[in-house]
């Protein structure tokens, strides 16, 4: 398992992006174009008591075309241990809707799916998720809302939720953006707003701050990520 989490690892940052596989913890409407290449890792932490905690994820896809990424995630790396330390791999799709009709909105079905395997011996088991999202035309906001359904491999337990998401670009390089999760006992279950800054060479960096549901979802904290598309 070491050798493992060491070559996600590596992956993922030995080339430290506009495409994203989530907003923050919501799928986002962008998948990596066909042949391409996008890594990232997520940094959720609080270094403060009490409920000092890291969590890691890190997230590894690549474009097949057809709107369509492979993705694989590593979940659950913790301190204190999670001893759930899962692996993710599936597929996304950003299906464009009505582009000729509506060419300004970017209407997106967004479809996806994860098997998951616990790398701790917990078993097996899923994450779904479906959603709609588009653009406000003239303010170019993205609204993305939809429906996610997890195991306990995840989210602590099995859940269904409602997720949502709001992307508003300031400048070129520069935007605001949120996600939330809804239902009070799953280890998703956050709003978490901040905003993303696209350096050159296909960097992004994302930045924002967590707001549990309830005590039962976790405590507030910070959510780093940076993102790497390769050529």
């Amino acid at each position: 398992m070491k050798k493992l989490l060491f070559i996600i690892f590596c992956l993922t940052f030995s080339t430290p992006a506009l495409a994203q596989q989530t907003i923050f913890n919501a799928p986002s409407a962008e998948v990596a174009q066909k042949g391409r290449i996008f890594t990232q890792g997520e940094f959720q932490f609080r270094p403060w008591k009490p409920g000092r905690f890291m969590l890691n994820t890190d997230y590894f896809a690549v474009g097949i075309g057809h709107n369509t990424e492979l993705d694989m995630t590593l979940f659950n790396v913790q301190s204190p241990a999670s001893n759930n330390i899962t692996l993710g791999t599936g597929f996304k799709s950003a299906i464009p809707l009505f582009k000729e009709k509506l060419p300004k909105t970017e209407l997106k079905a967004i479809i996806g799916t994860e098997v998951l395997a616990s790398l701790e011996g917990n078993g097996a088991g899923n994450w779904s998720y479906a959603a709609l999202s588009g653009r406000v035309p003239k303010v170019n906001t993205r609204l993305t809302a939809g429906v996610s359904y997890g195991t306990k491999d995840i989210f602590g337990v099995d859940t269904v939720a409602f997720i949502g998401g709001v992307e508003q670009p300031i400048t070129k390089n520069f935007g605001l953006q949120a996600d939330w999760y809804s239902g009070k006992e799953h280890f998703a279950g956050f709003f978490i707003p901040g905003f993303y800054y696209a350096f050159p060479k296909d960097v992004t960096l994302y930045a924002g701050y967590q707001i549990p549901n309830s005590s039962k979802n976790g405590v507030s904290g910070f959510v780093i990520e940076l993102a790497k598309l390769l050529p």
